[in-house]
């Protein structure tokens, strides 16, 4: 069967064999947990509004505690006649605006002997009921009975405290304030919108009453009713579902939350209650329920169109990467496949991308093993066959050295004879060094002495140039398992070859550092010409060279010594925009055949 035919028929099993549940599944998921966030958020914001009204109430009876015990509130008792305590009421109710409508004291009489507003100076009140007697620190007050009639346009609350005569036993007086409701029905308003919906907010006295409400409570005319009177559950704070009636007909969420007084005092014994519609709070759900409907039926429309799609995507890749396989045993240069479609074509693209690289690697390895194979049994042949007489002809150079009837012109012979000599026995040896490597000898070496010990073998040949070798050890005094010598010879070459090439006044940069966890890489960097993108892959083949008087083995040697390490070496560019040669070598040596 055909990838397109299998991806249609799974698409259209898994559509209409798992949409509809998942859709149902959600729509109950969603709703379980839309009731929940509204339960959280009514329950919360109805701790919160109480805490509110609790620091709110404390403030305003410590208020008016703390006033009625100053020396200046005994001036009602000789009546005020100097004004000063009606000019002191005054400054207490403008620094609170809104607060309070009025203060005023009432002297046992129950005259109004001082206020903040002259207008009630004169006037007699009968002291209502008491209806909450509070305690606050060092002493307590009473609250009277409240007066709230519809349309609730000036509610209010007395607050009243008794003032102590200090120069007898028992009270002179009460002092009275006229808390502002306002307040709190402005706070439920604030509070009754949220992002779910219109909300009713209620606060009931102990007795159930409503005491204050949200602007739809309050043009209901509920306050001071005992509608509410038997929603107040047994717990501090919660949420539980009731009857909407009478506010509305749906059921409704309630998150209530009881009083529980300000740092230990003036508990009321108020609750409040946050009330909101079912029908409202989950009216989202059932327009996604609708969402969920349509989009079943769209998707039914371009499942066909998303499985051949699908397929295409999957079944392209494959067939492009099959041809390439098909040509790449007759043509293995061909152009490596195109890594695309979905990952896991990708990768097998990649994978069947790094066997071509792998197989030219190899391939060029292959290639590079023949060329040492040649340099070894040439290094054998020269080495039997051209050191003996070597050997003869530099000791006779040296006998007729000694000759002192030898004329000028012979001595410059003799020497020339001597230098090609040795410069042949270089060659020999560097041939063998190139064919038969030495095995490695391990050991724990400090690797930035090493580079340091180079540098300073090759100082004079730079300071001949006036070449400057920037150092700089970066990977702190690193340890590394390795064989000094060989290491040094790496270094050398390829230090002396940066001298080499630069001219007067080069620039050479040396550094070390961590690559990683178990990794050390050394940059040599210089300022000369660089090398062409088009040879660098050539510089470590045996006899290739880009100097005249070179013989090009160096590079081998060096590449030859890093491998037998465990490590690799890279050519690039500078920053000085010449070469750049970037040696990376393990810290740790695991179990190798050299």
């Amino acid at each position: 069967m055909r990838i397109q035919r299998i991806f249609l028929l799974s698409f259209l099993a898994l559509l209409f064999l798992g949409g509809a549940p998942i859709a149902l599944l959600s729509f109950y998921a969603s709703r379980t947990t839309l009731e929940r966030e509204i339960s959280n958020s009514l329950e919360n914001d109805a701790v919160m509004l109480m805490q509110q009204i609790d620091v709110l109430m404390f403030e305003r009876l410590q208020n008016i505690h703390s006033w009625s015990h100053l020396d200046i509130v005994q001036e009602g008792r000789i009546g005020d006649v100097d004004k000063q305590l009606a000019q002191f009421l005054s400054v207490l109710d403008s620094s609170y605006p809104d607060v309070y409508r009025a203060l005023f004291y009432l002297n046992a009489a129950n005259k109004i002997v001082s206020a903040s507003n002259p207008a009630l100076i004169g006037n007699t009140l009968n002291p209502q009921p008491d209806w909450i007697k509070a305690i606050v620190p060092y002493g307590d007050l009473v609250l009277e009975n409240p007066k709230l009639a519809p349309p609730y346009d000036d509610p209010s609350l007395l607050i009243r405290a008794p003032v102590p005569d200090t120069y007898g036993a028992g009270e002179q007086g009460q002092l009275y304030g006229i808390f502002n409701l306002e307040q709190i029905f402005q706070l439920f308003d604030q509070a009754s919108n949220s992002e779910s919906g219109k909300r009713y907010i209620v606060l009931l006295d102990a007795d159930g009453r409503a005491l204050a409400g949200s602007t739809r409570i309050r043009d209901a005319g509920l306050l001071l009713a005992r509608t509410f009177a038997d929603w107040k559950p047994a717990e501090a704070h919660g949420t539980f579902i009731h009857t909407g009636e009478p506010l509305t007909q749906s059921r409704v969420l309630v998150g209530h939350a009881s009083s529980l007084g300000y740092q230990g005092y003036a508990n009321l014994g108020w609750s409040l209650l946050i009330i909101q519609s079912t029908e409202q709070a989950f009216h989202s759900i059932w327009i996604l329920w609708l969402w969920f409907g349509g989009l079943f039926l769209v998707t039914s429309l371009i499942a066909v169109v998303v499985a051949q799609w699908t397929a295409k995507r999957i079944s392209h890749p494959i067939w492009v990467l099959t041809r390439w396989v098909r040509n790449f045993q007759h043509h293995p240069t061909a152009i490596q496949p195109t890594a695309s479609g979905v990952h896991e074509v990708a990768e097998l693209s990649n994978a069947f991308a790094q066997l071509s690289e792998d197989l030219e690697r190899s391939r060029q390895q292959v290639i590079r093993a023949a060329k040492l194979a040649v340099v070894g049994e040439m290094a054998a042949i020269m080495a039997h066959e051209v050191r003996t007489p070597l050997g003869i002809l530099q000791t006779s150079a040296q006998i007729l050295r000694l000759d002192n009837a030898l004329s000028a012109d012979g001595r410059d012979m003799v020497r020339i004879i001597n230098e090609e000599t040795a410069r042949l026995n270089r060659l020999i040896s560097a041939l063998l060094d190139c064919a038969r490597p030495r095995p490695p000898q391990m050991q724990a070496h400090s690797l930035a002495l090493i580079i340091q010990r180079a540098l300073d073998l090759l100082g004079k040949q730079a300071d001949n140039k006036s070449i400057a070798i920037e150092w700089s050890d970066l990977a702190g005094d690193a340890l590394i398992e390795c064989d000094e010598e060989m290491l040094v010879q790496v270094f050398l070459n390829l230090v002396l070859n940066a001298i080499q090439i630069l001219p007067q006044g080069g620039r050479i940069r040396v550094q070390l550092e961590d690559a990683d966890a178990e990794h050390l890489r050394l940059t040599i960097e210089d300022s000369g010409p660089g090398i062409p993108e088009e040879i660098r892959q050539r510089l470590f083949d045996p006899f290739f060279t880009t100097r005249e008087s070179g013989i090009g083995l160096g590079l081998t040697v060096t590449q030859q010594i890093i491998s037998a390490h465990g490590g690799s070496i890279d050519i690039g560019s500078s920053r000085f925009g010449g070469a750049c040669f970037i040696v990376l070598l393990p810290q740790h040596q695991t179990e190798r055949t050299c």
